[in-house]
């Protein structure tokens, strides 16, 4: 038996490094003065979770496995109706209830885009290629370096939206649609013809997002494993407008908490588990 520790030990440190060191954690709060849902897209490998409730003042922790590429992004406005069906303003992703499904199209909603463990890097942007709905910070936690570091737009550009691009509610502007997603043409969009740098000519409705949130659709490249927190609303001066539900239906916004609840890792102890099945197995 002792003859069979060494090996026993040499698994585990794999298992180790493998199995959570190739992972990051992926905290998302909510520092607006309203209910956030985010939205979980994943490709190749998955969360634990596709959409959830995160209250005001709320966090909440996941893992991402190595290889994970998704996005996040944020509902808001989100009630039931009265068949129980669930849906919002912006971002919703057309389920039908708080999980989000494995495809979805895009409605006018600030997102980032995260890859973990790309070829022992991790590289993340935050974009407003569909539009605009919540400011959004990502901190991450090694950085360190101009190619990681935080970036953000936490201007609210709802204000400097142009009115055909406007998304309303009682007369009230909730979100802002990029032009590529409402016109959809090649000029629009930077596509075919217009694809080159030469000839994807800044518009009236690029320089909306472009010139006061100039890191959004900016790759930054962090060392593989970084952990991120994604901040909804991360400016205080952002708070001081309130969204409110829906009337005819029946809202799902809970109460505001004043201290913020952040969650183990929801992974943490799946992995715990299979190591200790492991060595038993071995033993």
């Amino acid at each position: 038996m002792a003859e069979r520790l060494p090996t026993i030990f040499l698994l585990a440190s794999l298992l180790f490094l493998s199995g959570v060191l190739s992972m990051s954690i992926l905290t998302i709060e909510n520092k607006c003065n309203y209910t956030v849902w985010p939205a979980i897209f994943s490709w190749q490998s998955q969360v634990s979770t596709t959409g959830f409730t995160l209250r005001s003042g709320e966090a909440r922790a996941l893992l991402a496995p190595s290889s994970w590429r998704g996005l996040i992004s944020g509902r808001t406005l989100c009630s039931n109706d009265l068949t129980g069906k669930f849906s919002c303003i912006t971002g919703d992703c057309e389920s039908g209830k708080i999980e989000c499904p494995g495809t979805y199209s895009w409605s006018q909603v600030t997102y980032v885009f995260l890859r973990i463990d790309n070829g022992g890097i991790d590289t993340y942007n935050i974009s407003v290629e569909y539009g605009y709905n919540l400011p959004i910070k990502v901190v991450p936690a090694q950085s360190s370096s101009r190619r990681c570091m935080s970036s953000s737009c936490v201007v609210d550009l709802n204000k400097t939206c142009p009115n055909d691009l406007k998304k309303l509610v009682e007369g009230k502007t909730i979100g802002c649609s990029s032009a590529c997603r409402k016109v959809n043409t090649s000029e629009t969009c930077c596509s075919h013809d217009f694809k080159s740098k030469q000839k994807c000519k800044p518009t009236l409705y690029t320089q909306n997002f472009e010139r006061v949130c100039p890191f959004t659709n900016r790759t930054f490249v962090c060392p593989n494993s970084t952990d991120y927190v994604i901040t909804f609303c991360p400016s205080s001066s952002l708070n001081n407008t309130r969204i409110n539900n829906r009337s005819s239906v029946t809202p799902l916004a809970g109460p505001k908490h004043s201290s913020r609840q952040k969650l183990k890792p929801i992974l943490g102890t799946t992995f715990i588990a299979t190591t200790s099945l492991l060595l038993i197995h071995i033993s």
